[in-house]
């Protein structure tokens, strides 16, 4: 399944922006060494070949069972389309193209855990320069759920036969972990307004922006009057792994 990819286009960074998204994020702006595969996650789409590599990766990550397996694998694939293209949107002001088809898995070959980097087959910037920032913010995020989170997860589910709910608070787990640590950091008032709004607008966002007909953050809001908890709503499952364990906020502890 691995195809060849050449150095990626990435005009629109400077270098040090590069060096600290690759440096985080688990995002390549370099050609995979030869030792490596890609995966084009628009080849995960093929339920066969979805399933072949679950079933391929799961001993990698101590599974025997493909829901455990999914719902893992979905946590990377989570952790990788999220977090660079978030970094860019919100901190930065530039976007990356999300959409499914540019998206690539490399898979370092480790004998250790198996914890994949991605990289786009075009990653250049586009920066946010006329209209409003409410109408850029949209636009990105719409890209990435509709055209790429929302596409994977779907597949996932109904491939390995595992809660969409329990993909998709994998997916906040990360929205919540980045935009609490920066809201932690020492920024200017102006950029932690921008953190805040940007992190608020997760839970406001209108359905059309995730290409369902309802927003699938919503159920992990908290209970009007009660503050946020770290616990999550549902289990996943790592648990279930070779000497795994319940998480921090895994409900079941």
């Amino acid at each position: 399944m691995s195809v060849l990819l050449s150095t990626p286009k990435s005009t629109g960074w400077t270098a040090d922006e590069k060096n600290h998204i690759s440096h985080n994020y688990r995002f390549s702006f370099q050609a995979p060494f030869k030792n490596e595969g890609v995966v084009a996650a628009e080849q995960l789409l093929d339920e066969v070949k979805l399933l072949d590599f679950l079933d391929q990766t799961g001993p990698r990550i101590g599974s025997k069972q493909r829901p455990v397996t999914a719902s893992l694998f979905f946590k990377r694939y989570a952790f990788c389309s999220l977090t660079a293209c978030l970094y860019g949107m919100t901190m930065l002001n530039k976007s990356f193209d999300m959409k499914i088809e540019n998206v690539y898995l490399i898979d370092h070959n480790s004998e250790s855990m198996w914890l994949p980097s991605f990289t786009l087959k075009d990653a250049s910037a586009a920066r946010h320069c006329n209209g409003s920032r409410e109408d850029f913010r949209s636009i990105v995020l719409e890209t990435l759920f509709k055209e790429n989170v929302t596409i994977m997860l779907s597949h996932v589910a109904g491939a390995a036969r595992i809660s969409k709910a329990t993909l998709w608070e994998n997916a906040w787990i990360y929205i919540r972990w980045i935009y609490e640590t920066w809201l932690s950091e020492d920024h200017s008032e102006e950029m932690k307004q921008r953190i805040q709004e940007d992190y608020a607008f997760f839970m406001d966002a209108p359905a059309f922006h995730f290409g369902l007909s309802k927003n699938p953050f919503h159920r992990f809001a908290p209970p009007s009057g009660c503050e946020q908890t770290k616990v999550r709503k549902t289990c996943c499952l790592y648990y279930k792994t070779e000497n795994g364990t319940c998480c921090s906020t895994c409900p079941k502890r």
